[in-house]
């Protein structure tokens, strides 16, 4: 365990103490690279390598993946960890043990063990947090990790893992300031997770993206299962799927997850599995039915309530606005949608309002939580330029309360375009994550 201390009467006022203390990294932005996060690991004695573990890189699909696995292995019998970014309310939304919330007294025995190790002028909120993970996973010491990448891979802070599986979802362009230009130079920050003899699970679709994946594998003697060739997921009905590979059938799977994209996600996740059962984990088909059957990722097409209607979905590359557009179309053929947007400035801002406010019948911009969030103005403005309704307002809250007052029972808002939209919304509709 991370190492003892006494703890203030008052664990909830320490613990904001500890979050005031970690957002104060956020001065330093976005930098890539292990150098930092390596030498503040080797500090603490290394716990990425005493956990087992899953890497999953991808720009889609990331967390529905990582907590498929995750529930497929927890319903097996065994402990798990779970490390996803960003959370929606509480910063312990990310790093979860045996299903529950890392307790804020074990946030602050770690924090405080890392700190007198980290440099004060360059580490990184996402290095931290990462170092905070790995040690409260290290410590908790269970049967296996699911540890999603917060940034390309190649130089995020989990790619000091060696994990048992690696994977790869699909891949669209995003975060280009950071990652380069184009699918291909994407795709190669992707490829940056996979290790050398370790298998490769995979669902990038596009042949650029393929190609510069499946490369780096053969380089790696890495062996590469990939989505439509080695395995597939066919749709039978709305909410089912059959899914088969060359070792494993399985008809009839119900999905708790709207969206067809799901399917291939829930694929994915199973794909692993194969990989696990080969490498000693017994993992049983009822428990991958019903992991499959109730699993549920907050804000990804998430229906909150009714009368009217309200889905939060946090697609926030191209390749997910479209995939939000085409289920938005499905399930509501007849209705155009009130769409409360917000949209980080690192993001392919035009192709994705371009995409979904064709669809809606007016736009309310407002800026997500993070400081690199677009301007509601200027978010306006590019739906204005398409002859689309769009108002820009100064909060999220203001913005879906406006909605709700214009919205009548028998409408649909859809609140979409960043992760940092999801909290926010499901807070105003009475979800609690804990």
């Amino acid at each position: 365990m991370p190492q003892a201390m006494a703890f203030p009467v008052d664990v909830d006022r320490e613990y904001s103490k500890i979050i005031d203390f970690l957002y104060s990294f956020e001065r330093f932005g976005i930098l890539l690279g292990l150098d930092n996060v390596s030498s503040l690991l080797a500090a603490i004695g290394n716990p990425q390598d005493r956990f087992k573990s899953v890497h999953v890189a991808g720009s889609n699909g990331k967390g529905s993946t990582s907590s498929f696995i995750n529930a497929i292995v927890s319903l097996s019998g065994y402990d798990t960890a779970l490390y996803t970014s960003p959370h929606l309310n509480d910063f312990r939304e990310r790093i979860r043990i045996k299903g529950k919330f890392i307790s804020k007294e074990d946030m602050i025995r770690s924090t405080e063990k890392i700190r007198p190790h980290h440099n004060p002028e360059r580490t990184t909120f996402f290095e931290y947090t990462t170092a905070i993970a790995f040690d409260c996973i290290a410590a908790a010491k269970p049967d296996l990790a699911v540890i999603e990448v917060g940034l390309g891979g190649r130089l995020d802070a989990t790619n000091t893992i060696t994990p048992l599986v690696s994977v790869i979802t699909d891949i669209s362009r995003e975060h280009e300031d950071y990652l380069g230009a184009g699918i291909k130079t994407v795709a190669t920050e992707k490829a940056g997770v996979i290790k050398k003899n370790v298998p490769l699970v995979t669902g990038a679709s596009r042949k650029e993206a393929r190609e510069v994946i499946l490369a780096t594998a053969r380089s790696l003697d890495a062996p590469a299962f990939e989505f439509g060739r080695d395995f597939r997921g066919t749709r039978t009905s709305l909410n089912s799927f059959d899914y088969r590979s060359t070792a494993m059938s399985l008809p009839g799977l119900r999905l708790a997850m709207s969206g067809a994209h799901q399917i291939k996600n829930a694929s994915l996740a199973i794909r692993v599995v194969e990989e696990l059962i080969n490498q000693g984990f017994n993992l049983p088909e009822a428990a991958i039915r019903q992991a499959i059957s109730t699993t549920q990722f907050p804000g990804r097409f998430e229906l909150l309530r009714r009368n009217p209607d309200v889905i939060i979905d946090g697609a926030h590359t191209p390749e997910g606005m479209r995939l939000l557009r085409s289920a938005i179309t499905k399930l509501y053929p007849d209705k155009k949608p009130y769409l409360l947007l917000g949209i980080l400035k690192d993001k392919n801002v035009e192709t994705l309002v371009r995409t979904i406010a064709p669809i809606a019948k007016k736009v309310v911009c407002v800026p997500p939580h993070s400081d690199r969030s677009m301007e509601p103005e200027a978010l306006a403005r590019l739906a204005q330029d398409m002859s689309v309704p769009a108002t820009p307002m100064k909060s999220i809250e203001e913005g879906f309360n406006a909605l709700m007052e214009t919205a009548g029972q028998d409408d649909v808002i859809v609140a979409a375009g960043s992760l940092y939209m999801i909290g926010p919304v499901r807070r105003a509709c009475g979800k609690n994550d804990e």
